[in-house]
């Protein structure tokens, strides 16, 4: 007995002790300790579940306070010897007894007969006052039952708000699963209507720049065509202002329909092998000229260099650094050559204008994007435009495309083309029958066009010459 005391003492030591670590102390016992009543009552009171403990004629021989406190039973109730059918009753009265469909006294006699048997048990129930219970219920070593009473009313609590919150969260996910779903096929729908947009306005662009290039051209044959030798200087100047007008309007035409080409894809890409001369000098001939309208100096440094791409694209991409150059160079020069790159060579326009501020650098390779200067005129600002079409040929040739510029002192457009294979030149570069002289007089001119207006101003233009 005294070994059993030491045991009990030390197993009540330990934090967290259970129900389950006495009984097994118990029952290592000599049955007669298991009706000490004093010691096992004492013993119960350090647990802080509520236990109560029958003999094997099913009579209370000991209990705890916890026990009495969850189920407020009143004092004359839980005493020594007093039969568990009786306090199955008054909680049957209680409605405390969970009966399920049955009467309260087939509960309580299956409840005894289930104790009788020594059969295990484990179940919860709610307390009117909202508390729920955890029973569990195990025969005793030596005949008896001990039953232990565990408060997990906060457990039950935090549970069925664990799982509202899932069925919350369930609904809230479904709910943005719905509208994600509706969003996206709203996003979709108005890509494709976008597109469709967009095809629409490229059909527009192409067919309106189409049909007004035509028009604009003949205007300006049927001006050119006019002898301003027999004009008076007024009507000369308002003659080349209405040119530089139908000029400018055809210019942004072209560009428009460039624009639309190249987003409705229409443009195909033919590489051959050629040398860059072919390409670059008729554009440092034409430049050169407008160069030097605008007192400018214009240098061009020759290459030998062949390169494999397609002429026309790079033709117009250098076109458009060469305009930018000169259009924003108000003194100085603008120089075009080449430096070899490894495999490649890059293509530069140098111009000592104003230079572009870093924050501009990206933005003035969009659409109808230019850079404010106000010493330019209206009719010599450009349309915005070049650049965003270089770009995009770039692009669609897969040549790289550069920019270097010094606020102040100038700037440096490139383009990066491959070197092509000089055997193949040969084999692509067209034969030009040059005429003999420069001389047209006496020359039949075959024209062919299918506008009628255009046809018309030509000949009046070559009539006149």
């Amino acid at each position: 007995m005294p070994g059993l005391r030491r045991a009990l003492a030390t197993a009540l030591a330990r934090p967290n002790v259970t129900v389950d670590d006495i009984l097994r102390l118990l029952g290592e016992s000599s049955s007669e300790f298991l009706f000490n009543r004093e010691l096992l009552t004492a013993t119960l009171e350090h647990l802080s579940q509520g236990v109560s403990v029958v003999d094997s004629d099913l009579k209370l021989v000991a209990w705890n306070r916890r026990y009495v406190e969850l189920f407020e039973y009143p004092p004359s109730l839980i005493r020594h010897g007093q039969p568990i059918e009786k306090v199955f009753r008054y909680n049957a009265q209680r409605g405390l007894l969970d009966s399920g469909n049955s009467e309260p006294d087939e509960a309580i006699a299956r409840r005894i007969q289930h104790m009788r048997e020594g059969n295990s048990y484990t179940h919860e129930r709610e307390l009117p006052n909202g508390t729920v219970i955890e029973i569990r219920g195990n025969p005793m070593p030596g005949g008896g039952f001990v039953t232990s009473y565990s408060d997990v009313t906060a457990y039950k609590f935090a549970q069925r708000e664990l799982q509202r919150a899932n069925e919350t969260l369930e609904t809230r996910v479904a709910e943005r699963t719905a509208e994600l779903t509706t969003a996206n096929q709203a996003l979709l729908e108005a890509k494709a209507a976008a597109e469709r947009a967009n095809q629409a306005k490229t059909r527009f662009l192409a067919s309106a720049s189409h049909d007004l290039v035509q028009p604009l051209n003949a205007a300006r044959l049927f001006v050119a065509s006019i002898d301003r030798r027999k004009l008076e200087d007024t009507e000369a100047r308002l003659l080349s202002q209405v040119e530089n007008s139908l000029s400018s309007a055809e210019s942004l035409l072209g560009t428009l329909l460039d624009i639309s080409r190249l987003d409705a894809a229409a443009h195909e890409l033919k590489s051959e092998h050629f040398q860059l001369n072919r390409v670059m000098a008729p554009l440092a001939a034409e430049f050169a000229a407008f160069a030097r309208a605008r007192g400018l100096e214009f240098r061009y440094v020759q290459s030998r260099a062949v390169v494999h791409t397609d002429p026309r694209l790079l033709r117009r991409v250098l076109q458009n650094f060469l305009s930018n150059a000169v259009r924003y160079t108000r003194r100085g020069c603008v120089l075009m050559g080449c430096r070899r790159l490894g495999g490649a060579v890059r293509i530069e326009v140098w111009d000592t204008g104003p230079g572009i501020p870093p924050e501009k650098q990206l933005e003035i390779f969009e659409e109808f994007r230019r850079l404010d200067d106000d010493q330019q005129s209206n009719t010599d600002r450009g349309l915005g435009l070049g650049l965003a079409i270089a770009d995009r040929l770039s692009r669609l040739m897969d040549h790289p495309l550069a920019l270097r510029s010094w606020p102040g002192h100038g700037s440096v457009f490139s383009i990066t083309v491959p070197f092509g294979d000089p055997a193949q030149v040969a084999r692509s570069e067209p034969k030009v029958q040059r005429a003999v002289n420069d001389r047209v007089m006496g020359l039949r001119v075959l024209c062919l066009d299918n506008e009628p207006a255009v046809l018309e101003g030509m000949r009046a233009l070559l009539s006149g010459w």
